[in-house]
Parts: structure tokens; C-alpha cells; sequence
């Protein structure tokens, strides 16, 4: 009895983990424009339920162990919630909604990759379907950072027109989801 009240417990601090980024991203971000954050917060949240609905169904589950696989989401959820907030603490909110267009961004985590709020979106998501142990889950994150991923180069050519060799050059220091070595350190 302790143990399921125990997974029960670990399942529901996953989810809570998994949904408060969610959660911070949609109140912070609520007025973006069509332009920008269709991809992430859509996606996250479908992979989050299906992933719950797929854990009780009986669908395939992913072969880790409970707390292996609790240890995994809490880990990946605390680093998608904590770039999150870092991404949108250095961005103003101006900057994400659209609204202000002529300043790019290059402090904070933008510093060491370029699209900090669309990889918190997705480890989310890897988040929620691990601590599910949902292989579906896993299946349609994946999914999901395709689809980000496609959806961060057509918004980069955006850029690259708007801020021409300014982004082309932090581009060329700064990963795209991944950190390429040394940081930028830019005025904003």
C-alpha cells in the first residue's frame, strides 16, 4: 500500500512539474501574438496527456523503472522550468510577445543557445512522457522537437532578414539547443 501511495505520489510530482512550466509559460506569455509560441505550449500539453492517458490505458510502457524513471522527469522538469524562467527573466516580455521587434537578445541563457524557451518547452515534454513511463509519449515528443526544431529554423530566417549580420554573427557563436563552447556576452 505504501508503495503505490508512494508512486501515486511521485506520479503526481512529475505531472505538477511538468504542468507548472507549462503554467508559467502560458500566464507570462499570454498575449503572444499567432507569430510565436503556437508550437511549443500546444504540443507540450498534448504530450502530457496523452502521456497520462497512455500510462493508465495499458499502452506500451518505456522499460525504466519507477523511480528511475520519476528521478529522470524531476530532473528534466526542474531544468525545463528552470531555463524558462531564466530565458523569459532575460527577454522582456515585449521582446516575446512580438510586440517589440528591433532588439535581440543575446544575456542570459540566450547567451549560450538561441532558443531557450522553445528547449524548456520540449524537455517538458520529455519530462512528462518519462515520468509517465509512456513510450507513446516519448513518441510524440519526439515529434514535438521536430516540429520545434523546423519551426526554430523558419523563425531564424525571420532573424537573420531582420537583424542581418548581428544575428548571422551571434548565430555562428551561439548553439541553437545546444551550448557551442564559449558564451556571448552582448548588451542585451
Amino acid at each position: 500500500m505504501l508503495k503505490g501511495l508512494l508512486s501515486h505520489s511521485a506520479e503526481a510530482i512529475c505531472f505538477a512539474g511538468a504542468l507548472s512550466g507549462i503554467i508559467i509559460y502560458g500566464l507570462v506569455t499570454k498575449f503572444l501574438r499567432a507569430k510565436r509560441g503556437y508550437l511549443e505550449v500546444p504540443w507540450v500539453i498534448l504530450v502530457i496527456i496523452v502521456s497520462f492517458f497512455a500510462n493508465r490505458s495499458g499502452l506500451p510502457l518505456l522499460p525504466l523503472g519507477e523511480w528511475a524513471s520519476y528521478l529522470a522527469c524531476a530532473f528534466l522538469a526542474a531544468l525545463g522550468i528552470s531555463l524558462l524562467a531564466l530565458a523569459l527573466k532575460a527577454c522582456p516580455l515585449t521582446v516575446v510577445s512580438g510586440r517589440e521587434r528591433s532588439v535581440l537578445v543575446t544575456k542570459g541563457p540566450y547567451s549560450y543557445i538561441r532558443h531557450p524557451i522553445c528547449l524548456s518547452c520540449v524537455l517538458l515534454a520529455f519530462s512528462a512522457a518519462i515520468g509517465f513511463r509512456s513510450a507513446v509519449g516519448v513518441m510524440l515528443a519526439l515529434v514535438a522537437l521536430v516540429i520545434v526544431y523546423l519551426h526554430t529554423l523558419f523563425e531564424e530566417r525571420g532573424l537573420e532578414r531582420r537583424f542581418g549580420s548581428a544575428y548571422s554573427e551571434y548565430k555562428s557563436k551561439v548553439g541553437m539547443f545546444v551550448p557551442k563552447g564559449k558564451s556571448t556576452k552582448g548588451p542585451r
